[in-house]
């Protein structure tokens, strides 16, 4: 897992130069409720409109696990809006753990407490599906107008088992009213700032999360391929010569650059960014909630040079039904609400941009599902793991 630590037209995103905090945490009716499940609460005496006071007071039908608190107003407000159409309470529950699959296989295994379903990174799938934890999609046909790479990443060994959520990818962004043109390469960025001195606060020409491997992945991603047979095991393929290339020229624009590893942070790179005290900044798309009333443009990731490509990683978040589960229809159910008919919510309540499609996009918005669409899905075999710990070690070594 990817452990966030998972040739492109610029736009003009936002009005006004409003600098903004950032925040302190990043944040028909079911055929199912006629069944006569009794897993269905059918006492409704006591919900009101929203469904909110009845869902509260109601007995707990499934459990549902999520290791990523700025899920938790969504998929509390997710867990009600269901209530409310089934009267089924879903109870999401945070857990945060350092083994997360290994916790949920451990509490499956002791049969208590286990989720019926839980909140998972693409990247993951194949553990969990090794663990015996992944329970087939059968409703896969309801993601057939989501954005192309979602399904891919639910799919292993010629199935899909995940129901696709929410994605996240790294884009580049920039201060309005420096360049005088929209930057072609990092190299154009580095050779105008050496002809035109950049206004006296700036202090970083450009800021990255230099510790976490998801943001480092666009300066190798031209030398690196992810290949597997019949759904096997995992290679990872380098071309050693783009590779040195890569890597020689990582180490002598880093001058340019003057960033501290020991104290970068994703939410120090949005606030320099804010402050104005960096030109150009590698966020990711879940980052740029933090933008929204700030003046600034914006466009996929750029080349390296005229030579040298780039292309960001991307990871998609899922949901994952247990086959231990007593209640696996209902919760195949539950996983369909969540990701696909609540999903206009998903924004709003998590900040993040579910795998559909809004009919109304703002430029950014388009931007963040064309670097989704292009970039390099996280493959979500175990031996990816030690790729990404090798990257976070490659590039420590130029610190």
């Amino acid at each position: 897992m990817i452990q966030r630590y998972t040739k492109a037209a610029a736009v003009s995103v936002g009005v006004g130069a409003v600098l903004l905090a950032v925040v302190a945490n990043f944040a028909p009716k079911h055929a199912l409720a006629d069944s006569g499940d009794a897993a269905y609460n059918t006492e409704t005496d006591n919900l009101d409109e929203n469904g909110k006071e009845g869902y509260e007071t109601a007995q707990t039908d499934l459990l549902f696990w999520y290791e990523d608190n700025s899920y938790r107003t969504y998929f509390e407000k997710a867990a009600e809006d269901y209530y409310a159409k089934t009267q089924v309470k879903v109870q999401p529950v945070c857990t945060e753990s350092l083994d997360y699959i290994g916790e949920i296989y451990d509490t499956t295994m002791q049969g208590e407490g286990r989720p019926d379903a839980y909140l998972l990174g693409g990247d993951c799938l194949e553990e969990a599906y090794l663990y015996g934890l992944a329970e087939e999609n059968k409703n896969s046909a309801v993601y057939e107008d989501a954005v192309g790479q979602a399904l891919l990443a639910c799919a292993y060994k010629d199935k899909v088992y995940g129901y696709p959520l929410s994605f996240n990818s790294c884009v580049f962004v920039y201060q309005n009213g420096y360049f005088a043109a929209q930057p072609e390469s990092l190299q154009s960025i580095i050779d105008y700032s050496d002809e035109n001195e950049p206004p006296e606060h700036v202090e970083f020409l450009l800021e990255w999360n230099v510790n976490d491997p998801f943001y480092d992945f666009p300066f190798i991603s031209n030398s690196v391929s992810f290949e597997s047979e019949d759904g096997q095991s995992l290679d990872v393929v380098y071309n050693q010569e783009l590779y040195e290339q890569d890597l020689l020229y990582f180490e002598q624009i880093l001058a340019s650059f003057s960033i501290d590893a020991n104290t970068v942070t994703e939410e120090s790179v949005i606030e320099h960014f804010l402050a104005g005290k960096t030109l150009c900044a590698i966020i990711d798309t879940k980052d740029l909630q933090y933008l929204k009333n700030y003046d600034y443009s914006l466009m996929q990731i750029p080349n390296l040079n005229e030579s040298l490509t780039a292309r960001t990683c991307a990871t998609t978040d899922l949901i994952v039904v247990n086959p231990f589960s007593e209640k696996k229809e209902i919760a195949a159910d539950f996983a369909v609400f969540a990701t696909s008919e609540e999903a206009k919510l998903l924004k709003e309540y998590a900040g993040t941009y579910s795998v559909f499609k809004p009919q109304e996009m703002e430029a950014a918005d388009v931007l963040a599902y064309e670097s989704y669409e292009n970039a390099v899905l996280a493959p979500d075999a175990r031996e990816a793991k030690d790729f990404w710990i090798g990257l976070k070690e490659t590039i420590h070594k130029y610190f």
